[in-house]
């Protein structure tokens, strides 16, 4: 009786609240079936999220020394170290550094900042709760147990100093890789100089080791440590402002044109690295940008790029990625980016 007298306008907000929520539970029911791999905090995406499905700990292996760096077909994570956060406007990836590594990537976006005189990972204001150290002693665990294997390592410094420091973040990168009891032995075997006046390194002289890419001011007298981010030496593609989700079809365009680049770049060219960024934020949640919105209306960059290469793939199409660098990846995704180096091997070889 009582709810036959509510006015009108509770009545319409009742059921206005009730159709919202069936909206929400409807969009999460894929996730709730049990054999879907694919899901994450409601997103489905065919191309993310289960990357720790994939078995590729070797997949360099197969590929001969004399391959140059810049020849092969890379998949990698952006803001690596987010997996732990809850927080979507900050969190890129849902599984470990250890998954990563062993899922085939082989490209690392480390952000650290300084923080007492110690480096500790970062996303933009958000501290990952991990440290330097932590990264560095799970990447030389990783070569030790896999010497085929080399990690082309990002190391940005992110956001100005905070507490009490005595060092620069030059002063503290050296630290660890010289005076650190907990990380200077590993440093001294696993990181490679590189003099960036002469032509990227092969596979072979990089087995087992660390390729630095700089993103950090330096003025040392052993600097650069590595190949300096947006370099000459690099072709970056980085559009990573999106106004919203309707407008993710702008950073589609940024990266076919540069998996495009690199495909028909020489296959012997080596005075450049290609490096195309599938994530983006700002006016989307990087979970957004990699899988599109949860009613599934857009499809993400994960999927977009997962579906042109299986049909350039279908073509006949085997030119190379370059440095393919995701959000939240998935299986498929790193599958078909890796399917790319089957030109560099004996094509019986698993990648």
């Amino acid at each position: 009786m009582r709810f036959h007298c509510m006015p009108l306008l509770y009545v319409l907000s009742f059921f206005l609240l009730v159709s919202a929520l069936f909206s929400v539970l409807l969009s999460l029911a894929p996730c709730f079936v049990k054999s879907k791999n694919h899901c994450y905090r409601g997103y489905e995406s065919h191309y993310s999220f289960d990357v720790d499905k994939a078995d590729h700990a070797e997949w360099m292996k197969a590929i001969p020394d004399e391959a140059n760096l810049t020849s092969l077909s890379i998949p990698g994570t952006h803001d690596t170290l987010t997996y732990d956060l809850t927080n979507q406007v900050f969190q890129c990836q849902n599984h470990n550094l250890s998954a990563q590594l062993h899922a085939g990537m082989r490209y690392l976006d480390i952000r650290g900042r300084l923080v007492n005189d110690s480096i500790e990972i970062y996303h933009a204001s958000m501290y990952t709760g991990h440290s330097y150290t932590e990264v560095l002693l799970t990447l030389f665990d990783f070569l030790d147990d896999h010497s085929s294997e080399t990690i082309v390592m990002r190391l940005k410094e992110e956001g100005r100093p905070l507490g009490n420091n005595s060092m620069t973040f030059e002063d503290a990168f050296n630290y660890y890789l010289h005076n650190s009891t907990a990380t200077s032995p590993g440093a001294k075997s696993h990181f490679r100089k590189h003099n960036p006046r002469k032509p990227y390194p092969t596979l072979g002289a990089l087995r087992g080791k660390i390729f630095l890419l700089q993103n950090f001011p330096s003025k040392g007298p052993e600097s650069p440590y590595g190949v300096i981010w947006e370099s000459a030496d690099m072709v970056l593609e980085d559009l990573w402002i999106i106004p919203s989700v309707e407008h993710l079809y702008m950073k589609w365009e940024a990266v076919e044109n540069a998996l495009r680049r690199a495909a028909t770049a020489k296959p012997h060219a080596n005075r450049v690295l290609y490096l195309a960024h599938l994530s983006a934020s700002v006016g989307v949640l990087p979970i957004e940008a990699a899988a599109g919105n949860l009613n599934r209306t857009v499809a993400g960059i994960n999927d977009r790029t997962g579906d042109w290469l299986a049909a350039t793939a279908d073509r006949g199409d085997s030119g190379k990625t370059g440095i393919v660098i995701i959000d939240f990846p998935g299986k498929e995704l790193v599958d078909q980016v890796l399917a790319r180096n089957r030109p560099l091997t004996d094509r019986s070889a698993e990648l």
